[in-house]
């Protein structure tokens, strides 16, 4: 996998955790730019804003999350639990990876 790719991967991966906890302005801009992918210059038309403005708020929401990552760990808690062969816990990994999907 290229580091780009891993990059992109990460970041869907921070905000289907931690997206919440963006404003919704950058859960929009995240929205449209990672889960959509359309273009920077596509998400300034849609949303009536700069290029340099969508640009801005994708690089403040991204080091959001890496602070919430960084702070809360709740992604590297996750795949400790996934490698756990216990019934129980491959359970509630299965119900956690349901409810991220579900965005509750």
């Amino acid at each position: 996998m290229s580091d780009r790719l891993k990059k992109f991967t990460n970041y869907i991966e921070l905000f289907d955790f931690y997206g919440e906890l963006l404003t919704i302005h950058q859960q929009n801009i995240m929205n449209d730019y990672y889960l959509l992918n359309l273009s920077l210059k596509e998400i300034s038309e849609i949303r009536g804003i700069s290029r340099n403005a969508v640009n801005d708020a994708l690089k403040k929401a991204i080091a959001k999350l890496e602070v919430y990552e960084e702070k809360l760990g709740l992604i590297k808690l996750f795949q400790k639990l996934k490698k756990i062969e216990d019934p129980k816990i491959k359970q509630l990994v299965i119900d956690i990876e349901s409810k991220i999907k579900n965005g509750i």
